[in-house]
């Protein structure tokens, strides 16, 4: 007993205009590529690293893509907003706390004064670290 699972005749499945231009976008990209790494030359032995004269490129003479480090960046500046959160519930149990009990208002006040600073460091890091994502390779 034989089972046809394609009984229809092959069609040419016609891609879609965004997957043609990807395609031969990364054609371009690639002979491009490749038209790049022929024209470099290697450095003799022992000589040192000659300055990179292109812009965007690393130092190895491969292609930097700046969209990365950006999208590394806005990533990690996502935890600011985290922080800015963070300090408004902060607030807000302050104003809670004082309501219930305005006998401790200094106490809170303290505790939520040294929150607060935890919190603002936090951002601070969190803004180095955006930073170093953005400017490094």
């Amino acid at each position: 007993m034989s089972f046809r699972l394609f009984a229809r005749a092959a069609r040419p499945v016609l891609a879609s205009p965004v997957v043609q231009a990807q395609r031969t976008g990364l054609r371009a990209f690639t002979s491009a590529l490749a038209k790049h790494q022929a024209t470099v030359k290697a450095a003799p032995v022992g000589a040192a690293p000659a300055p990179v004269g292109m812009q965007g490129t690393s130092v190895i003479g491969a292609p930097r893509y700046a969209g990365v480090s950006v999208l590394g960046c806005a990533i990690a500046m996502v935890a600011v907003g985290g922080c800015a959160q963070g300090i408004g519930q902060l607030f807000a149990a302050l104003v809670m706390g004082i309501a219930r009990n305005p006998s401790m208002k200094e106490d809170l006040f303290t505790y939520t004064l040294i929150g607060m600073g935890f919190l603002e460091f936090l951002a601070i890091v969190v803004i180095l670290i955006s930073f170093m994502l953005l400017y490094s390779e």
